[in-house]
């Protein structure tokens, strides 16, 4: 009779020490396929209660700055605990003695220990008998303890040490991938932080440029007005009018956003609008048309094809007649750019390139391709000039 009670004891222990090992498994599959951290946490204090077959189980997460534990989750404690209670870290509780020297601590008469005293939460929840092991990482200080509790079992051994510090290594590798998960989310918050303050910079400095070159427009003009050379006149106001072009350009390409995300159409578009404000009176009733399709430049590239563009329709509303328009195309070798009117057109003797012009000679140098950047176009009965830039090719 005693030797079948033996053999069914023995067949009893077996079975829970398969089953443990399986849940430690069962846990770490989980783990793995989860997102939520808490999640796993909270596996891990269910799985703890049901391989101890104790009823209460908890994570406690080391807290330095206060030197005691606070439960991060737990099973069969009262509402409240779980999230906000504290225990004690140091040597005199069983939790804090295996977090401080990482041995697994077993406490199996709580009533009459002798080594510890038994925390007030264990007291008021009735718990008689303990088990305590490190969940440690690779930083120098241990993440926690993960801790088992019963208000029934009194024998917790061995195999039941060896299974919750199993489960507390599969624990503590989810521990890890979570700090290198909170840390890459806080890289990423200071990233954002840094492209905040970045972009606050960026707008403060395009501002003192706009307003810079605001000033410098009406000290030009206010100069001209001054002056009683009508050559010299003229030639100041057409400064402040490139001025003025030079703000719009740097407006339109740097207080839009992102400069490698801009469209180019959309960018070219908004200039050209903006190319009224340049040349107030002169323009009020000209229509400038846009034809071309988006595409890809760098922020100097389109820098120079706004610089260019605006040179160019500056020149169509000052001398043209009728309605104005802009053709960009995207060749293999560059950008073509031309801008037309309903004039009669240059007359047959007028060359841009051996003009000697500031605005010509302007757009020789933004075009890379000074011997034969600037073309007139006679195949047309109006006017059209014809820009070769050595830039933005689509090859």
């Amino acid at each position: 009779m005693s030797s079948t009670v033996a053999m069914d004891l023995s067949l009893d222990e077996l079975s829970l020490r398969l089953r443990q090992q399986e849940l430690v498994a069962e846990f770490g599959r989980f783990a793995l396929r989860t997102d939520s951290f808490q999640a796993i946490l909270d596996e891990a204090s269910a799985i703890a209660a049901l391989g101890l077959e104790a009823g209460f189980a908890k994570v406690l997460e080391y807290m330095p700055g206060e030197m005691a534990f606070r439960v991060l989750s737990g099973v069969g404690w009262k509402d409240g605990v779980v999230g906000h209670a504290r225990l004690g870290a140091d040597l005199a509780s069983p939790a804090g003695y295996a977090f401080r020297t990482g041995k697994p601590v077993v406490s199996n008469h709580l009533a009459s220990e002798q080594r510890f005293r038994t925390p007030a939460l264990l007291a008021e929840h009735g718990i008689r008998s303990a088990i305590n092991v490190i969940i440690s990482t690779t930083d120098a200080e241990p993440f926690g303890v993960l801790e088992g509790d019963s208000t029934h079992r009194g024998e917790f051994g061995d195999h039941d040490i060896a299974f919750l510090q199993g489960l507390a290594n599969t624990l503590a590798v989810a521990v890890e991938a979570q700090k290198r998960q909170d840390a890459r989310e806080q890289l990423l918050r200071d990233n954002e932080a840094l492209l905040r303050d970045k972009d606050i910079l960026m707008q403060e400095v395009h501002h003192r440029v706009r307003n810079s070159l605001q000033l410098v427009q009406t000290i030009l003009l206010m100069h001209a007005r001054t002056l009683k050379n009508p050559e010299a006149t003229e030639h100041l106001e057409e400064a402040a009018g490139r001025i003025m072009t030079i703000g719009a350009v740097h407006r339109r390409l740097y207080e839009g956003g992102s400069v490698t995300s801009a469209d180019t159409a959309q960018y070219l578009r908004g200039l050209l609008a903006d190319m009224k404000g340049v040349l107030p009176g002169e323009a009020d009733d000209r229509v400038v048309e846009l034809v071309m399709q988006s595409f890809s430049l760098t922020a100097d590239e389109m820098t120079s094809l706004g610089l260019i563009t605006g040179e160019l329709v500056t020149n169509a509303i000052k001398h043209g007649q009728g309605r104005i328009r802009v053709e960009v195309r995207q060749e293999a070798s560059g950008l073509e750019i031309s801008v037309a009117d309903d004039g009669p057109g240059f007359p047959s003797s007028h060359n841009p390139t051996a003009s000697g012009g500031l605005g010509m000679r302007l757009i020789a140098a933004l075009a890379k391709s000074p011997d034969d950047a600037v073309e007139v176009d006679r195949s047309v009965p109006f006017t059209r000039i014809v820009v070769k830039a050595a830039f933005g090719g689509n090859c």
